[in-house]
């Protein structure tokens, strides 16, 4: 586990270097270039705002006010992290002739991937602050002082995808159906973290309790929504979950990948 740390301290310059190459090849050739990572989230925030924001509102109001700037506030951290595990758990497949370097640090790949998605939710920064901005002249109490927070809790998310993406590559290269597994499990864990309804709306407590406490997505969007839709300081309680969930995902991926590292050139 120490020693994965170690090797992405020590290739950082290698990492950035591939995360500037990936960047280039995925928009080389394109008009829009970056602004077509900004497609996909507006496409889904358009199709869920009508969806569940006009045709299925429920007549108690159940869900939050405005809806379009409450979904924005979570469904853009997701599609990074949803897009960084899918392409990270693929990369050692995908670059397996890099891997069969004997110098080359496999740990670099997934990481790649998610500093690359990282890229395009910064890049939807302004589109979220923007959308804020208006909501915010409209009357709502949305965002105020409690962004600059955002900074922070990016950066304490980081390392929990970033051990997931290194786990999940590890085991791929080993299990060539975990990709498809976890395709499967992602499209759930969206329905099941509070990104299209505010948790308040789920009343049923033993419906409640595994959404709020044993899914470590739902502390994270819980966080961004209080900082930017409701424009409050997340309290301590949610700070102590995020961190907890950051470094059990870490360490257990990161240990993961080191027990399965030795393994990996015949594997892929």
């Amino acid at each position: 586990m120490l020693s994965v740390a170690r090797h992405l301290l020590r290739f950082r310059s290698l990492t950035l270097t591939l995360v500037g190459r990936e960047l280039k090849a995925r928009y080389r050739g394109s008009v829009l270039g970056f602004f077509w990572s900004l497609v996909n989230p507006l496409l889904l925030l358009g199709v869920y705002t009508f969806v569940f924001g006009w045709v299925f509102r429920s007549p108690q109001g159940k869900l939050a006010d405005p809806y379009a700037l409450f979904l924005v506030t979570g469904l853009f951290p997701w599609v990074w992290v949803s897009t960084s595990l899918l392409e990270g758990t693929v990369s050692l497949i995908a670059n397996a002739g890099l891997i069969r370097k004997a110098v080359f640090p496999a740990e670099v790949l997934p990481t790649v991937s998610v500093i690359a998605n990282l890229v395009h939710l910064l890049l939807a920064v302004p589109v979220i602050v923007g959308a804020l901005v208006v909501g915010r002249r409209l009357g709502y109490p949305v965002a105020g002082w409690s962004s600059l927070l955002l900074p922070v809790v990016i950066g304490l998310q980081i390392p929990l995808v970033e051990g997931l993406a290194l786990g999940l590559s590890a085991m791929n290269a080993h299990f060539k159906d975990v990709k498809d597994l976890l395709a499967n499990v992602l499209t759930l864990m969206f329905f099941v973290t509070p990104i299209l309804y505010p948790l308040e709306a789920v009343t049923i407590e033993w419906v409640r309790w595994p959404l709020e406490w044993l899914n470590p997505f739902t502390p994270f969007t819980l966080a961004y929504q209080e900082i930017l839709f409701y424009g409050t300081f997340p309290p301590p309680e949610l700070w102590l979950r995020m961190g907890g969930w950051t470094l059990g995902c870490w360490i257990l991926g990161a240990a993961l990948f080191a027990r399965l590292e030795d393994t990996l050139v015949e594997a892929v």
